[in-house]
Order: C-alpha cells, then structure tokens, then sequence
C-alpha cells in the first residue's frame, strides 16, 4: 500500500472546528480563491437598524450577510427569516437565537418555491454584490416585491498553484472564475462542487467530471472529499 499522502485543496476556509477524524493518510490546504469585504457599516448601519424595527420577511444565503447584518442591528428585529439551510443556517441561529423565527431550504431555488408556496408577498434580501439570479429572478416572476440591500463585496483572489492536489473543492462560481485565471485542472484530479450553479460555472472552464454535493453545506462537501479520498487511495 502507497503511504503518500492525498493532497484536499478547499477553494475556501473550512469550519475545521465541526470536522472531526481526519485521516493521517490527508493532507488538507485551505487558499480562499476570494474575498469577502465588508460594506461600510457608517452608511449601512442606519439602514439596517431601520429594518430592525419593522416586521419583515428577510432573506439570507450566506453566512457573511447574516453575521455582518446581526452586527449592524441594536436591538432583536421581528424578522420571519428565509435562508439556506447548514451553515447559512446555523449562523442565523447563532447570531439571533433560537427563538428565532428561521424556515430554509437546501438550495436557493427551493427557498424562494418554499417562500411562494407560503404566499410571500414582501421580502427583503441581504446580499453580496455578486449574488447570483436564481432566487431573485424566481420570486420577481412571481409578483413578489423584493428589495435587495447588498452588504458586502466578493473580490477575486487568484493563487498559482505549484503543483496539482488529487481533490479540488469548489464553493461558488466566483471562485471558480478565480482560480481557472490563473490553473489549470489536471486529468489526476478529483474534482467536487457545492450545489448545481457552481458546478455549472466549472463547466465552462473544463470538461472534467465533477461530483456535485447534494447539500450547500461545507462541511458535509469536505466529508465528500474524505470519503472518495478513502476509496480511492494513490497507488
């Protein structure tokens, strides 16, 4: 049996603190192929502060917006909050409480089919400046009146890699742009999306297979990993 080690390369940091037994057989490398920066909170603050008066339908699909939102607010708002479920999630949950009131779904598609379904008719959606279309796109063609608020900015961060990791793990279609300006994918590598829309986004930069994970969770794409990693050992 080989003792080389399976290079897992993140495109993103990874929650280390919820992965548990990692093999000695990996060897793990986060390099954020983005950047999240925070809006300025002297113009945004007043703002959201405002909204946190008011009883509103909210939206949130990453992380980032709720932490850098819950951060802005002075007081617990009455918020019906729609999010994506894990990690979007568990950040609603830590950042306003488990007396919160929080519906999800596993992708922003079903988010904005729950949120039609229940006859939704005002929303109010914290976002980044590269937020993509699909959930928006779908509640406006349904007569929902959404207001987006953009909260932070994702820039690209390119890194030359040295040399090709066996696993790749892609997050978002930003961080795909980043990192195919600068790499290539070579045919050694195994290659795992989080959600349909980033694994559409790599599509265009390569015709390699791509495993796609069933849930917009971090975590749960990182176990992928370590599962493929140990059925298929470098021999």
């Amino acid at each position: 049996m080989s003792d080389r080690r399976i290079t897992i390369l993140s495109t993103a940091s990874l929650p280390m603190e919820s992965i548990k037994n990692i093999p000695a057989s990996v060897d793990i490398q986060m390099i954020p192929f983005i950047e999240i920066i925070q809006r300025p909170g002297v113009e945004l603050m007043p703002v959201v502060t405002a909204y946190g008066s008011e009883k509103l339908n909210v939206i949130f699909t990453s992380a980032h917006a709720v932490k850098f939102v819950s951060g802005w607010l002075k007081q617990k708002p009455d918020w019906t909050i729609y999010c994506i479920r894990n990690e979007t999630r568990m950040a609603v949950l830590n950042r306003f409480g488990p007396g919160v009131t929080c519906k999800f779904a596993g992708n922003a598609l079903l988010l904005s089919k729950l949120m039609i379904s229940e006859g939704v008719k005002k929303a109010l959606f914290f976002c980044g400046d590269q937020r993509l279309d699909i959930l928006p796109d779908n509640l406006k063609s349904n007569g929902i009146d959404l207001n987006e608020l953009i909260v932070y900015d994702t820039r690209l961060k390119p890194v030359k890699l040295k040399e090709p990791p066996e696993i790749i793990l892609f997050f978002s279609p930003t961080a795909v742009r980043s990192f195919f300006s600068m790499n290539e994918i070579s045919s050694g590598t195994t290659v795992m999306a989080m959600g349909t829309t980033t694994a559409a986004a790599l599509k265009k930069y390569t015709e390699h297979p791509v495993i796609i994970s069933p849930e917009a969770d971090k975590s749960y794409v990182f176990n992928m990993a370590l599962d493929y990693a140990a059925s298929h050992p470098i021999i």
